[in-house]
């Protein structure tokens, strides 16, 4: 098989990073199973395998063995596993193909699958998932929990096989709180104990998810386990058949207290394949529709630096498209050019987002680094500041595109529809060279922009017109916000009374002590405004505006 496979990156692009992804994932992997120590989200650490195991497939390499330390025995029915559905979409397209008849739905429990068999009603053996075929005998562990019966009560078969999984136990869960809150290590690091004292076997559960050999529906299965002493599954069940239901109960579920930590939904069919049909890959069934993700890896494709107003460098990194809380995410701030320097993060790295909180996304951590690092051109922080890029010039752009949009905002000029976007349309047709560029645009060359016909030249115009009848001191305001604490300090009778030329002249003949001098202004206010009016691209500004008031700004 090749990496041109549908789905799949070219070979070019993984073959030097799957040996990578690979040894992360296994020191994962060693520091989970046998030490029970969670070293990244159980989430994030999921979506690793999975994309390891895709790029396995990609390049045609087989998955390796799984090894365990401990005994090892081979499953009396092999755990299934189940397929993952990414989204809504994908649900109802599999409900589509099912054959007419009764729908379950559970909540996905957050925990450690394990294969429980019992003869003449008597525990005998306790297998972890391991491979599906094989596992580890936790029989010993298992003993102490008191949430598994070691006896089953009642009549029952001679031999009975139970799948389910081991969970810690929570006092009112809730998912989209709480997260997995590493419910999952937990269990894994308890289990290692080997023989677990009454305390750690009081804090885990066991939910029975499958009878192999039990009654033909799910319904009966679950009664009969509920009637041998297992938590009852039925309570956790609920019918369902459309994707409307489905999607409630994992909207409820995910949002309303449970006692275990759940990653997901399960919907399965009510009537069950007997087990010896059961083989170590996903059923037709069932299938899992997860949580929204609380975090996700994500990959970076580029590395965008934005230059804000005031000369703030802030890297951006743009990513594959990952989906969290139901939302895509094309993006994540890296915080500051410090920040990002600090964690050298470049295009191929893995990165962990989360969101913080519940709507903004976060960048964690860097997960994988991708060995080849690739060189960018970032801008010397030196070469940018509050004063920098009042016209465009070369390497101006996006300092100069924030300008704009925060003059356009509502704590500037108010140029209602008119906002980045616009201002991107504009500097593109060569159109915006300075700040004040938009007052001479007329109705005529707006039109000529592909895309712009009469009325939104009007609406362009209109609001360009009410821009330019504020007075004076709004646009300062706008062009410096430490003119609205200058402002808010004096008396504003003062300024009422002036016009935009004595203005100007008043405020160009403060200098440096002048500025540090005025009342109710602290130093590093003063300090800003003294730069601002000693600036010689700033005052050339001042006086185009004022010009077209029909006044002369003569040289102050």
């Amino acid at each position: 098989m090749t990496a041109q496979a549908e789905g799949c990156p070219t070979r070019k692009e993984i073959e030097d990073r799957i040996k990578q992804l690979a040894e992360q994932v296994a020191r994962w992997d060693e520091a989970y199973y046998q030490r029970g120590k969670r070293m990244v989200d159980d989430g994030v650490h999921d979506q690793a395998q999975a994309r390891l195991a895709h790029w396995r497939h990609c390049m045609g390499q087989p998955a390796p063995a799984i090894t365990l330390d401990g005994g090892e025995q081979r499953h009396a029915i092999a755990q299934t596993g189940l397929n993952k559905l990414p989204d809504q979409t994908a649900v109802k397209r599999w409900l589509k193909t099912l054959p007419p008849g009764p729908l379950w739905v559970q909540p996905k429990v957050d925990g450690v699958a394990l294969t429980l068999v019992y003869d003449a009603g008597q525990l005998i053996a306790a297998t972890s998932r391991g491979d599906g075929l094989t596992g580890q005998d936790w029989l010993g562990s298992v003993s102490g929990i008191r949430d598994i019966p070691v006896q089953l009560a009642g009549e029952a078969p001679t031999r009975v096989v139970v799948q389910g999984e081991l969970y810690l136990k929570r006092d009112d869960h809730v998912q989209r709180r709480d997260g997995s809150a590493g419910a999952r290590s937990d269990v894994a690091g308890l289990m290692q104990r080997h023989v677990l004292d009454n305390e750690a076997g009081a804090q885990i559960g066991f939910f029975a998810w499958a009878l192999p050999d039990g009654a033909e529906t799910l319904t009966e299965r679950n009664r009969q386990l509920a009637a041998w002493g297992f938590m009852n599954p039925q309570r956790w069940s609920q019918p369902v058949s459309t994707i409307d239901d489905v999607a409630h109960w994992r909207r409820y579920w995910y949002r309303h207290a449970l006692p275990f930590a759940s990653d997901g939904v399960v919907v399965k069919r009510d009537v069950q394949p007997p087990g010896r049909s059961w083989r170590n890959t996903p059923p037709a069934e069932s299938v899992a529709w997860k949580y929204p993700a609380a975090a996700t890896l994500a990959e970076v494709q580029d590395v965008e630096f934005r230059i804000g107003r005031t000369g703030r460098i802030t890297p951006v990194l743009e990513l594959s498209p990952v989906t969290l809380d139901d939302r895509t995410i094309r993006r994540v701030s890296a915080g500051s050019l410090a920040h990002w320097q600090s964690m050298d993060i470049r295009p191929g790295d893995e990165v962990m987002i989360s969101l913080a909180g519940l709507t903004i996304p976060r960048l964690d951590e860097v997960v994988i680094r991708n060995e080849k690092r690739v060189v960018l051109d970032v801008p010397d922080p030196k070469a940018f500041n509050a004063l920098s890029c009042l016209e465009l010039t070369p390497g101006c752009r996006s300092q100069f595109l924030a300008r704009l949009t925060h003059l356009s905002s509502r704590h500037g000029l108010d140029m209602r529809g008119i906002g980045e976007g616009t201002w991107k349309r504009l500097i593109d047709a060569e159109m915006m060279t300075s700040l004040l560029d938009w007052r001479d645009l007329d109705g005529a060359t707006l039109r000529s922009l592909n895309g712009v016909g009469d009325v939104r030249a009007r609406r362009w115009r209109a609001a360009f017109d009410r821009a330019g009848q504020q007075p004076l001191q709004r646009l300062l305001m706008a062009l410096e916000p430490a003119h609205a604490r200058f402002y808010a300090s004096q008396p504003k009778v003062v300024f009422r009374s002036v016009d935009s030329l004595n203005h100007i002249v008043f405020m160009r003949s403060l200098r440096d002590d002048g500025w540090q001098q005025v009342p109710g202004l602290n130093s590093k206010d003063a300090a800003t405004l003294a730069a601002f009016w000693q600036d010689e691209t700033m005052q050339a500004l001042l006086t185009k505006w004022i010009s077209e008031e029909g006044v002369d700004a003569g040289s102050g």
